[in-house]
């Protein structure tokens, strides 16, 4: 097995101030129906994370387009730049005519608005008060209720630190039961001391998805009088990479390409021998060679003090896009071919820094004959590919 090391092993003294919010969610649909009718979507930037919960009413298809559609509005207004609460107002608004016109799709929602350094927000719209985890301990936030487009809603916000998440759930959850326990079913209160009992046993939150609704199904009879849904949003430090590759388009911009480069937080790769000229000079450093190989799948690799791996360019990033989803448990050749797929495998966010000067040199008929594409295509294939992966991706271009 090879030791190649992933970002959380290198030895590197990098900041960590980035923060990643990984999204654990548990769903099923209401008893003796095809689709379940709660919806939501995650949207990350590397400035900040969307998390949208969405529980149409009623049961079914009719109720998973409501709330599939209020998830998509939403998600466009938030993506487009417009704010929070001008976002859920607009929202809200609509829900205001869904109660008294026909045609109009009616749904609850929560949003959370978590950004990059921790500060959140949580807008519910007759939706379940949302929880936070901390310290091993459940609780709900406080919430401040306030009317927007004819309608009240709920707002809660504070700080999350790495450790910590926050809980959304559907009305699936708190009203378990309904009809067969006392009251209007499970209630907030005793789902907390559920979530709390649980996590006493030593269960990490982004686990609590799976025994919340088995209890939830328990307490209905031994099937779910509801669609129901619980998202915990847990906060750890993110794993960072930055990858640069290719001289800039205007030569006077390589002081200041570089220094952007250097100046981000997370683990920093180089590809390309001319590009590692170029930060070797800027930076003032020595470029050393430590392994020159004859074989086309093994690129040789360079050292510059600061800088975690330098490598060659467009041939490495072919490569590393033709086995970054293979098996490389086993895999031996190529060394920092397979360095930096799991780098990328283990990076949440991932700034690629991409230079626009032509390479003449890989434009030669050898390099089409083992089909190796230029930079530009070979970049744009493997952010797509990431993306698909999950990957937060910024392409920086110059």
């Amino acid at each position: 097995m090879t030791s190649e090391p992933s970002i959380r092993s290198l030895p590197t003294g990098h900041s960590r101030g980035l923060l990643y919010v990984q999204d654990s969610v548990g769903q099923v649909r209401k008893h003796r129906h095809n689709v379940c009718g709660d919806h939501f979507l995650c949207h990350r930037t590397f400035h900040e994370t969307f998390f949208i919960l969405c529980d149409g009413i009623g049961s079914g298809v009719r109720a998973n387009i409501a709330a599939t559609m209020c998830a998509h509005r939403l998600l466009h207004l938030l993506s487009h730049g417009i704010p929070l609460s001008r976002a859920s107002e607009r929202v809200v608004s609509m829900m205001h005519r869904a109660r008294t016109e026909v045609g109009i799709p009616f749904a609850a929602f929560s949003i959370a608005h978590i950004l990059n350094h921790g500060q959140y927000t949580v807008i519910s719209y007759e939706s379940p008060a949302p929880l936070l985890v901390s310290r091993g301990v459940a609780e709900s936030l406080p919430q401040s209720f306030l009317t927007r487009g004819h309608e009240v809603v709920a707002e809660s916000g504070g700080h999350l630190r790495p450790g910590e998440a926050l809980v959304l759930m559907t009305d699936g959850v708190t009203q378990a039961g309904l009809g067969r326990v006392k009251g209007t079913g499970w209630g907030e209160e005793r789902v907390v001391a559920e979530i709390n009992a649980i996590l006493r046993r030593g269960v990490r939150p982004e686990r609590l998805p799976e025994p919340i609704l088995e209890q939830a199904r328990v307490l209905s009879g031994g099937a779910h009088g509801d669609d129901t849904t619980l998202a915990v949003l847990s906060c750890r430090q993110a794993e960072v990479l930055n990858l640069l590759t290719g001289p800039p388009r205007i030569k006077g911009a390589d002081r200041d390409f570089v220094e952007q480069f250097l100046a981000q937080e997370g683990c920093k790769v180089v590809c390309g021998s001319t590009t590692a000229d170029i930060v070797a000079r800027v930076t003032g450093q020595p470029l050393k060679v430590l392994e020159l190989s004859t074989s086309f799948a093994s690129p040789p690799t360079y050292q510059i003090p600061g800088i975690d791996l330098v490598t060659e360019g467009a041939v490495t990033l072919n490569q590393i896009y033709n086995i970054l989803e293979e098996d490389l448990e086993d895999y031996q050749g190529g060394s920092c071919v397979g360095q930096i797929c799991r780098m990328m495998r283990s990076a949440d966010m991932i700034r690629l820094f991409v230079g626009g000067a032509r390479n003449l040199g890989n434009q030669g008929l050898e390099f089409k004959q083992l089909g190796v594409l230029p930079r530009s295509l070979i970049v744009n294939l493997l952010v797509e590919k990431l993306r698909k992966m999950g990957k937060v991706v910024v392409e920086e271009k110059c």
